[in-house]
């Protein structure tokens, strides 16, 4: 995708909907350009156009994890560097399907002995350029988010024992302490991993904030670590 497409699916991802005129102003763009770019952009089902603008496409849930990678860089740097700091020789280390958690990975390979946990094949074939030894959780593949799910993959997750699990979903209430997410069995695997690590980080970028979901993962107590970059995590010593 363009640039500037991607910026467009930055704008959706933050409010949900925007309009022609919005985009065409904050891109330096025509409304023409704008409106040949929603075009393509919906169909390759990243969205859906109405009269004077563009919603996400709420019904298919997130873009794919290969374009939300490049979303919000910064952020997910940052909150990766912040959660570097529970590395350490010689542990086993769960990664969830997110984008966020996979800026992880280059923190992950300066470390001896680690061994990483995922059901993400995205996150598998990065942990390989990097020589990370690496469990991948077996299951139903679910094209989006590259990942594997589904009974098989929850029955393997409940043999495992991890040190340190990190997550990212959609949302995160910090007034009611509500870690939720839309998507059912992403939420089922998380759950899974989250009794069997010894400590849950949690990691949200700013516009997930305040937010609630339909499915419930957890609340903020339930976690060892939520971070944030906008200084509205908390830590929980368990």
């Amino acid at each position: 995708m363009e640039e500037r497409q991607r910026d467009i699916l930055k704008k959706l991802y933050e409010k949900g909907r925007v309009s022609v005129a919005e985009l065409a102003q904050t891109l330096y763009v025509s409304e023409m350009t704008v409106r040949r770019d929603l075009a393509e952009m919906e169909k390759g089902g990243y969205l859906r156009r109405y009269r004077g603008g563009a919603v996400l496409k709420q019904s298919d849930g997130e873009m794919p994890v290969s374009e939300r990678y490049f979303m919000n860089r910064e952020e997910k740097q940052a909150l990766a560097q912040q959660a570097s700091a529970f590395l350490s020789d010689g542990i086993t280390v769960f990664l969830d399907s997110s984008s966020t958690c996979g800026y992880l990975l280059p923190y992950l390979a300066r470390y001896k002995n680690v061994t990483l946990v995922t059901n993400s094949v995205k996150t598998l074939l990065a942990a390989a350029e990097n020589h990370i030894p690496t469990i991948l959780i077996g299951g139903e593949y679910y094209e989006q988010d590259m990942c594997l799910v589904g009974s098989l993959a929850e029955e393997s997750v409940r043999a495992l024992n991890v040190d340190l699990a990190f997550f990212t979903t959609a949302a995160y209430d910090g007034e009611s302490g509500v870690v939720s997410d839309f998507d059912l069995r992403q939420t089922a695997i998380r759950k899974l991993i989250l009794k069997s690590a010894a400590k849950s980080i949690f990691l949200f970028e700013s516009y997930k904030l305040g937010k609630r979901m339909l499915y419930t993962l957890c609340e903020k107590k339930d976690a060892f670590a939520v971070l944030t970059t906008k200084g509205e995590g908390e830590r929980n010593v368990l």
